[in-house]
């Protein structure tokens, strides 16, 4: 009886564990398919099959549920830069660490239709800080790979270097996720290809 008591409470906190992610799973289709200022907790809820009420007990509102969602983004790219950005990572041939990291940084962005929403939606403080220190948390990785591979590279240039190689690749990204699938991987290739000609004699 001991062990069936102490069962349950695991229990509940898994089935909430999977209700939330199954919200923020929601949040991010109905943000993306409608913006997050036109999106209501109503229009989430419908979307993970629960309602109002349920989504209430976890969430008391859409700034909230958006707090969450960013914190998730947070610790996925958080991730992928570890992987990309690691010691190991920063061994491999150049144009295929080019590549990986490319590659990364594309999953994410098509698999969370919503980040860019988020980045460019004042929802509150936190997200706002939360979402905004991606993008600079990326140069900082980019750079230390950079200072991996190329030790002697003068630091100013390196600095130019990463920062405008990080604005192509978000300029670029834009371009990437409007452009209809069957065409976009002509489009990936020309990033790659431009950011390996330009990134290449830095490292001759």
């Amino acid at each position: 009886m001991d062990q069936q008591k102490e069962a349950r409470p695991v229990q509940r906190r898994a089935r909430g564990l999977q209700r939330i992610a199954s919200i923020l799973d929601a949040a991010e289709t109905v943000f993306a398919r409608m913006g997050y200022e036109e999106a209501t907790t109503n229009h989430i809820a419908e979307e993970a099959l629960i309602s109002p009420g349920s989504l209430y007990q976890f969430f008391s509102n859409k700034e909230e549920i958006a707090q969450a969602l960013a914190t998730r983004y947070t610790e996925e790219l958080d991730q992928a830069y570890t992987s990309v950005f690691s010691v190991e990572a920063a061994a491999l041939p150049f144009s295929l660490w080019l590549d990986q990291i490319i590659d990364t940084l594309l999953a994410f962005h098509f698999s969370h239709p919503a980040f860019l929403i988020l980045l460019n939606t004042p929802v509150s403080s936190r997200v706002t800080n939360l979402t905004w220190a991606l993008p600079q948390e990326l140069q900082s990785r980019f750079e230390k790979g950079f200072e991996r591979r190329a030790p002697t590279l003068d630091p100013a240039r390196r600095y130019l270097s990463v920062t405008l190689s990080v604005e192509f690749f978000k300029a670029a990204l834009l371009l990437i996720l409007r452009t209809e699938e069957d065409q976009r991987q002509l489009v990936v290739d020309e990033l790659k290809t431009a950011l390996r000609r330009y990134l290449e004699p830095l490292f001759a």
